[in-house]
């Protein structure tokens, strides 16, 4: 019997269109194989429709995000927008409106792609494979705060509901991995991240199967340059891990490289988007890497629950890569340069077979 899903899709702005493309193109395909099949919806938000309607996230797209059974995403802005408006109204309200509280960011070095990471060979030769969970809903990133003309502040506020929800997804986590979870903080001086060790060293007393360290943020910076191959699961707040988990993303070859969700186990609700941003300067050129979007539909179909369809798109994209396809950010020596619709319609038709 064919499962049947709908899904709301944000184009978003840039390189959004090209890479969103793309990803529905590899889902359905990976869904066909598996007998699933997907109705997607569209749904616009963002700079350009900001734009065109005065509004970045209008009531009708936020309804249609709360009725499908998933959302994809594509980055958002423009820099003809004022900088914070579409970031403020979509990225984070779509977390806050939905409470997608756990942000889910998997870095993977593929070893075709060894060469591309800036690190020596030596720091990664035992592989990296780091599943970052980071906090979507409070901390400063939960729109509390005010500006003036002298005087602008932003409000950081944990509660033990939001500590303790996204450290348990993060133990829960490390059951099928390693059984490793770092927490990074800044303790020493900061009272949300004393709060927040005390929460992890509470829960991870009732893990005991489970190895855990807490790191400080400015060390845990540095820890990922020289031995990133140490980590398993990293649970951190809001801003260290949008902050880190950018600069874990370089170390597998680029950026265009990182899938992301923005999840809610209880009321099942996800949103699926890369890491990186609209990149309007290379927008419509078709140079764009698709594949960091293309990987966040692997996580969109496991958190559906279909982990062998998800495992089709990896596979696919470790096939192309290892055949010595790239798109310009991730092009060397003996590769074949190809653009983003060549890219997605390769991955595509290896997801399906």
């Amino acid at each position: 019997m064919v499962k049947h899903y709908s899904v709301a899709v944000i184009e978003g702005d840039g390189i959004g269109p090209e890479i969103v493309s793309a990803a529905k193109n590899v889902l359905a395909k990976a869904g066909q194989s598996e007998d699933i099949s997907f109705e997607f919806l569209d749904a616009p938000a963002g700079a350009k429709t900001f734009q065109q309607t005065g509004t970045a996230l209008p009531k009708d797209t936020l309804q249609a995000c709360r009725d499908a059974d998933a959302v994809i995403k594509g980055p958002v802005g423009l820099p003809s927008v004022t900088p914070g408006v579409v970031e403020r109204d979509v990225v984070l309200g779509l977390r806050q409106e939905l409470d997608l509280y756990a942000n889910v960011r998997p870095t993977v070095l593929y070893p075709s792609l060894l060469d591309q990471s800036p690190l020596r060979a030596e720091k990664v030769k035992d592989g990296v494979d780091i599943l970052f969970v980071r906090e979507n809903s409070e901390g400063l990133y939960s729109r509390q705060g005010s500006k003036d003309q002298h005087r602008a502040t932003d409000v950081s506020v944990y509660s033990q509901k939001g500590v303790d929800r996204i450290l348990a997804y993060a133990f829960q986590a490390a059951e099928n991995r390693k059984k490793k979870v770092t927490s990074v903080d800044k303790a020493n001086v900061l009272k949300t991240s004393l709060f927040w060790r005390e929460r992890f060293e509470a829960i991870g007393k009732t893990h005991p199967g489970i190895k855990t360290e807490s790191v400080y943020v400015d060390a845990m910076s540095q820890y990922l340059l020289r031995c990133p191959s140490n980590y398993d699961v990293v649970v951190t707040d809001n801003l260290f891990g949008d902050i880190l988990t950018d600069e874990a993303s370089e170390i597998t070859g680029s950026l265009g490289l990182g899938p992301g969700a923005n999840l809610n186990p209880e009321t099942k609700t996800g949103m699926f988007e890369p890491l990186h941003g609209s990149a309007p300067e290379i927008g419509g050129k078709n140079v764009a890497n698709p594949i960091g979007m293309i990987l966040s539909m692997k996580l969109l179909l496991e958190f559906l629950g279909h982990p062998e369809a998800g495992k089709r798109i990896d596979d696919a994209v470790q096939h192309v890569l290892e055949k010595g396809y790239r798109t310009a950010d991730i092009a060397g020596k003996n590769t074949i340069a190809i653009g983003t619709r060549e890219m997605g319609a390769r991955i595509a038709s290896m997801a399906g077979t």
